[in-house]
């Protein structure tokens, strides 16, 4: 299996230190553990942070070969900032290295010989790394788009534009309720809108996570539900990227819906319960989690 990501690398800022982020990269750090062959295309700025970046990456075994360097940018850091509840927020320079991201034909070879390319919102703020996207995501086998909105740094209209080009779209509750009203949507309920997206973009697969009462996928015009594990939250960064990557992972090995979406619950319960965004956590201890003895 090999899957491509798109968009941003960067060390979220939390109050006791840096640490390796980025949702694309997230998603893929999980799929190689699972012994995925993944690739992150982006960029780096030239300097100390962009160095360690480098290494970090390589150190979890993601190929590095489309990490691109930008001269004129910074490598990305971002403020967290955590609730009590140890929920997230997130402070965002612009313009940054990935905000610079270009084509390259190593990286259009790449998508093209991979089974999906996952994305998000974030990587499409800045109109040099949006074409870069645009030429790649006409080579993909399977698009699967985190929408993953970040004030204000993302526009409707594009948002919506996207959706329409991917196969699968990935979102929570409150996401959809957002995209649901401004795109016209007259429903209040969560399978109602999911419908009304499905209709609007044409995504047969849509996912919509519901923070600790699970999530429910739209696949081919069923519905799955899962009420999600009861744990006691860290915090949440990257769980809902591990959410994504144990979602993918399933599904490209043909797996039901249904399972897929309970392994997916699983593994973001699990990120959830630990501090930071990609703790290890393996396939026993997963299915351990879901089955106990």
């Amino acid at each position: 299996m090999k899957v491509t990501s798109f968009g941003e690398v960067l060390w979220d800022d939390f109050p006791s230190g840096k640490v390796l982020g980025g949702a694309p990269l997230n998603v893929l750090v999980r799929l190689q553990s699972f012994g995925v062959d993944t690739a992150i295309i982006s960029r780096r700025g030239d300097d100390a942070d962009g160095e360690e970046l480098l290494r970090q990456i390589q150190a979890k075994n993601v190929n590095t070969d489309l990490l691109q360097v930008c001269k004129e940018c910074d490598t990305s850091l971002v403020k967290v900032i955590l609730d009590k509840c140890g929920s997230a927020s997130y402070e965002i320079v612009y313009p940054c290295a990935w905000d610079r991201i270009v084509v390259e034909d190593a990286a259009l070879q790449r998508v093209a010989e991979s089974d999906a390319f996952v994305f998000g919102s974030l990587a499409t703020r800045d109109e040099v790394s949006r074409a870069a996207l645009d030429k790649l995501m006409e080579k993909a086998k399977f698009k699967i788009f985190d929408v993953n909105l970040r004030k204000p740094h993302y526009d409707t209209d594009r948002l919506l534009a996207t959706m329409k080009r991917a196969d699968m779209l990935k979102l929570n509750d409150d996401e959809l309720y957002e995209l649901s009203a401004i795109y016209g949507s007259p429903y209040h309920s969560i399978e109602q809108n999911i419908a009304y997206l499905n209709r609007l973009t044409g995504a047969q697969t849509i996912c919509v996570t519901l923070g600790g009462h699970g999530a429910i996928l739209y696949k081919d015009g069923e519905l799955y539900r899962h009420c999600g594990f009861r744990i006691k939250v860290a915090d949440t960064v990257g769980s809902g990227d591990s959410f994504l990557a144990g979602l993918t992972y399933k599904l490209l090995n043909n797996a039901e819906p249904q399972e897929a979406i309970t392994f997916a619950c699983a593994l973001g319960a699990l990120v959830a319960s630990r501090h930071g965004a990609t703790p290890d956590i393996s396939l026993q201890e997963i299915e351990s989690f879901m089955n106990p003895a």
